[in-house]
């Protein structure tokens, strides 16, 4: 994505005086998780952590490393290298999970044509297996991506609120991890988001962030975006409402409508975001911009204006594209959350006004469908559905799951098609319109739990 001939600089406001104290090592809330396993954990100098072992705890915060939990199967030697080349003294390992130190590693599959060598016996049970037979499906692999993710943003977002400076090491490798899985599986990443979003009741700074992040991501992927784009855009995503933790705390989620001195205290968050930034180190000035403009729009309006009309990055629109998006289809301020579909032509509407670009606003009407993942809608033949895939070449005709049928009577067995390939010995199925979940007393998570294979949370 080319780069804005915008100015760059931003105004930093203000400061403020806070603690740096450090975050406890990873490894005592390893026990607690696993108590199970606390008589077989053992700390290791590194120079005896081998391939087989499965790692539960490292001598470093979780934040000072690249590896956004400290719990894995040790499969590859350059795990070890990289621990050792961040300064990875000890580790803490789980024998029963893994091979023990002085236990012959687990050796590779051996071909079809050799037998396994009897050696391979002694062996213990537990380490001879130490992972699935089977490779999780797309949708597990998702979700577990995404609570990972979740629980390390939640963790410095607390420390945020609490008065510590972001940390920026720390996001880094969630928003790795989230694009690895957002450029190998995208459509399971956006139904966990959906899951995530329908089953949320009371949404949180890092939630938000959180989801901006996912969809941010997804539209980088699709608009070609290079990786150090695509960086900046998510840890922008991430951190674009921290102003918020320098007001009132009942301001973010205040579930009636703002007054207006409430209004003005608001618009002050991407300023204030800047106070906050400016505590924290390496904060690449890309991400600071992000931040700064994300309620600019291209036509001028918008604010704090502190850019210039036709001058806001593309990244910037682009990420706010996606905040715009979450906003639309959350409850906010007293409004109720409007339908994906009801969204996705506010978003088409603000590329006609000149409010964003309207390549950047097509590619994301492509990218979520004219009836978003997750949408409930109404057939021509009086049957209802929800969408489970999007047909990106004809974006009116996508992927269904026909839960009430023509009598208006829920199905025992909901009937999957796709809308641009129909069956010919069937009567042909068109979109007549969006329907609210709400109103049509349908709990919509349930569906789409029968995507993801029953992986969700």
């Amino acid at each position: 994505m080319p780069s804005s001939k915008g100015p760059t600089g931003i105004n930093r406001y203000g400061s403020y005086a806070t603690s740096r104290t450090s975050f406890d090592s990873a490894a005592a809330p390893v026990r607690i998780r696993f108590d199970s396993h606390m008589d077989s954990t053992k700390r290791i100098p590194i120079d005896q952590l081998t391939v087989g072992m499965f790692i539960t705890g490292l001598d470093q915060p979780w934040y000072r490393t690249p590896f956004l939990l400290h719990k894995w199967l040790v499969s590859n030697p350059d795990d070890i290298v990289q621990l050792k080349r961040h300064g990875i003294q000890v580790v803490t390992i789980d024998t029963k999970r893994g091979v023990d130190v002085g236990a012959t590693p687990t050796p590779p599959p051996a071909p079809e044509s050799q037998p396994i060598q009897a050696e391979s016996a002694s062996v213990p049970a537990a380490a001879a297996d130490p992972v699935p037979a089977e490779a999780p499906s797309p949708a597990a692999a998702a979700a577990s991506v995404y609570q990972q993710a979740m629980d390390a943003v939640e963790r410095v977002f607390v420390d945020i609120e609490s008065g510590q400076p972001p940390k920026i090491a720390a996001l880094k490798p969630v928003v790795r991890d989230l694009l690895k899985q957002i450029t190998e599986q995208p459509e399971a990443m956006m139904i966990q988001f959906c899951l995530d979003k329908m089953r949320r009741f009371d949404g949180t700074l890092a939630n938000h962030g959180m989801d901006v992040c996912v969809l941010t991501l997804i539209l980088a992927v699709e608009n070609g975006c290079t990786e150090p784009e695509m960086e900046a855009l998510g840890l922008g995503a991430l951190l674009h409402d921290i102003g918020f933790v320098r007001l009132p705390r009942n301001l973010y989620r205040k579930p009636s409508p703002l007054t207006e001195p409430e209004q003005v205290l608001m618009r002050q968050h991407p300023q204030l975001a800047a106070t906050v930034l400016s505590q924290a180190e390496r904060v690449p000035e890309t991400v600071t911009r992000i931040i700064a403009e994300h309620h600019e729009f291209q036509d001028g309006t918008g604010f704090p204006k502190v850019a210039k009309a036709g001058t806001v990055s593309p990244l910037t629109q682009l990420m706010a594209l996606a905040d715009t998006y979450d906003d639309l289809v959350t409850t906010r301020y007293g409004r109720a959350p409007l339908l994906p579909h009801d969204a996705i032509r506010q978003l088409f509407v603000l590329g006609a006004k000149g409010r964003y670009d309207k390549t950047i606003v097509e590619v994301a009407i492509k990218v979520l469908g004219v009836y978003p993942l997750g949408s409930l809608i109404k057939l021509n033949t009086n049957e209802c559905a929800v969408v489970i895939g999007l047909n990106h070449e004809d974006r009116l005709r996508p992927k269904i799951r026909i839960i009430k049928g023509e009598d208006g009577e829920r199905r025992q067995d909901p009937v999957d098609i796709d809308l641009q390939n129909q069956p010919a010995d069937q009567p042909t199925r068109s979109i007549l319109r969006a329907l609210d979940p709400d109103a049509e007393h349908l709990d919509l998570p349930q569906y789409l739990d029968l995507v993801a294979g029953g992986t969700s949370r």
